[in-house]
């Protein structure tokens, strides 16, 4: 149990609030295979090698690129895999670019819980509510309102902020706790991966919740969680 009362809780996006197998297992083979058609050129293996995707089993590293880093760095590194092909600089950014196509949130963010009716009891025993995600502003807001939660999120620290360093850095907690006006040992950190848990270790927060939802199992988060649950709706048997 939290010693007191969080007056902040803070919450990870994909794998956390909405399923990320979803969201991006499918969107990584699908830009794999886009690519690999532009280019004639079969590199399905490098992108699964260099994102941290399994073709076998079609699980996603809870530590791999999909999991923790921002859409930017997974576009450099896709141009990165094509160039040996005999493509110049140039054409691979503009081929990446054709080829990235992001999910659509309204279409493919399947939410792992009751996010409203969460995050509305949240809301009424008093604590704000932030989220830090590895995903970046413009895709996160639209997921927030296609969950009908937009309203109730006082603050947002995503990959494309400017300055904000990735996880497991603590910048992401420490930029909505800085706007919230919350200290960081007065929040709590919610996600599904080692990188969420360190993090809010990093950043000092009254406690790390590591979730089974998403990529990771509970062996994989048990170094810096505090508590592991099976979804973020498991948050309310440690509150005071």
């Amino acid at each position: 149990m939290f010693p007191r009362p969080p007056r902040l809780v803070i919450f990870d996006k994909d794998g956390t609030l909405i399923d990320f197998q979803q969201m991006w297992g499918n969107w990584a083979i699908g830009f794999a295979e886009r690519i690999s058609v532009a280019i004639q050129q079969d590199v399905r293996a490098e992108f699964a090698d260099a994102y941290g995707y399994d073709q076998v089993s079609k699980r996603i590293n809870p530590t791999g690129r999909l999991a923790i880093a921002s859409m930017a760095n997974m576009q450099q590194v896709a141009v990165q895999i094509v160039l040996p092909f005999g493509i110049s600089v140039g054409d691979a950014y503009v081929l990446v670019q054709q080829a990235w196509q992001p999910p659509d949130p309204a279409r493919e963010a399947v939410p792992l819980v009751d996010v409203l009716a969460l995050f509305t009891a949240i809301r009424a025993k008093g604590a704000l509510i932030a989220v830090a995600t590895a995903d970046d502003r413009a895709p996160t807001i639209a997921t927030l309102t296609h969950l009908g939660v937009a309203h109730l999120v006082g603050a947002m620290a995503c990959a494309d902020d400017m300055g904000m360093a990735p996880k497991p850095a603590p910048d992401k907690i420490l930029a909505v706790c800085r706007a919230l006006g919350v200290a960081p040992h007065e929040a709590i950190m919610l996600g599904d991966t080692p990188a969420d848990m360190q993090m809010g270790h990093n950043a000092g927060v009254m406690a790390q919740i590591g979730v089974t939802s998403g990529l990771s199992v509970a062996q994989d988060l048990q170094a810096f969680a505090n508590y592991i649950v099976p979804t973020v709706a498991g948050v309310w048997q440690f509150w005071p």
